[in-house]
């Protein structure tokens, strides 16, 4: 009877070692820290373009990796089906032709997505001259879904991008406040950011920032929103065009319906300021002010709310036109803007 003690006590304590070690493996960067961002140039054999005219266009994306309405379900999808969904994405960014594209949720090094590096992949297919990138979502292994196991994300390397035309002289990482998560939750959860990128259009700074905010936890998305607000009035108003883009993860405040989605009846956006935050800073305007259907971003199937927006300093960018694209290629929809600085 001893002997059967010892032997569950000795297997039970193994197993608890084995879990924490996995735990602290699983938990770990994959990259170093001193390289969660950078910039790269497609090829030292192109030319900057010239400004053959004074029109251009940013087009934003929250690309879900490249997975389609697949996003975070538990399923193990095929490296054609990510390359397809890719290179659809590349054939409407050949008609929009835009100058400069950012993307949140897209994948550097990814079991999930077999290893590809999706934003260099479209910076070599479209021939931009530019990538600046960070990273905010490094694990070594990403137990999620968490069934069945054979869908785990495993190795995750993602995070932000720019592409662009443009040359890009300067790009800075900038880490939001976290929610409170439990601690074993928190040691996979991924880092909400702001992707500070300045690109050069001839005699001007575009100050860019791109950017990704919480999507479960209210009251730190608001305070997400408020932060980058204060860093941009502090750092940046003033100073030159910007433009503040992305997945915001919050419907705008003259929406129509904010909660009892079908596709997720438990989300509520009531009593929420995340937009209102930045529709009330007097030197920014929205790119797609509408409360229509023709400005819905998410779910691409059926799209029935506002998550993605384009907010531009209106003092020294003009808006010419904006516009959002139907396509298969994420959960959301891209967003255009063409415009002309002053």
């Amino acid at each position: 009877m001893r002997l059967l003690i010892k032997l569950l006590l000795y297997i039970s304590v193994s197993l608890i070692i084995a879990i924490v070690l996995f735990f602290i493996w699983a938990g770990s960067g994959i990259i170093s820290k001193d390289k969660l961002s950078g910039i790269k140039k497609y090829s030292d054999n192109l030319e900057d373009p010239s400004l053959e005219n004074d029109r251009f266009k940013i087009v934003t994306f929250n690309c879900g990796y490249f997975s389609g309405m697949r996003n975070n379900m538990p399923v193990r999808s095929s490296r054609k089906f990510f390359m397809s969904n890719l290179n659809v994405f590349s054939d409407l960014i050949k008609n929009i032709k835009p100058d400069i594209v950012c993307f949140q949720e897209i994948d550097f090094s990814s079991y999930r997505s077999h290893q590809v590096d999706q934003s260099q992949y479209l910076s070599n297919h479209l021939k931009f001259i530019y990538n600046a990138f960070v990273i905010n979502w490094n694990k070594k292994y990403i137990p999620f879904p968490y069934w069945p196991p054979s869908a785990h994300f495993k190795k995750m390397v993602s995070g932000q991008s720019v592409i662009s035309m443009f040359p890009i002289i300067n790009n800075t990482r900038i880490e939001l406040k976290r929610p409170p998560n439990s601690f074993y939750y928190d040691k996979f959860y991924l880092d909400r950011l702001i992707q500070e990128t300045h690109v050069r259009i001839g005699d001007k700074n575009l100050m860019i920032l791109n950017i990704h905010l919480e999507a479960f936890d209210k009251n730190i998305r608001q305070e997400q929103a408020e932060f980058v607000i204060d860093y941009y009035k502090k750092v940046h108003m003033n100073n030159g065009p910007v433009i503040i883009l992305g997945d915001f993860n919050c419907v705008p405040p003259y929406a129509e319906k904010k909660n009892k989605f079908s596709d997720e009846p438990e989300t509520d956006f009531n009593n929420e300021e995340t937009i209102s935050i930045f529709i009330n800073e007097d030197s920014l305007k929205e790119a797609l002010p509408e409360n229509k259907k023709d400005a819905y971003t998410f779910p691409s199937n059926k799209p029935n709310r506002k998550l993605d927006y384009i907010f531009y300093t209106h003092s020294s960018i003009e808006l010419l036109n904006a516009s959002i694209y139907l396509i298969s290629s994420s959960d959301h929809l891209p967003v255009m803007m063409e415009f002309r600085m002053k």
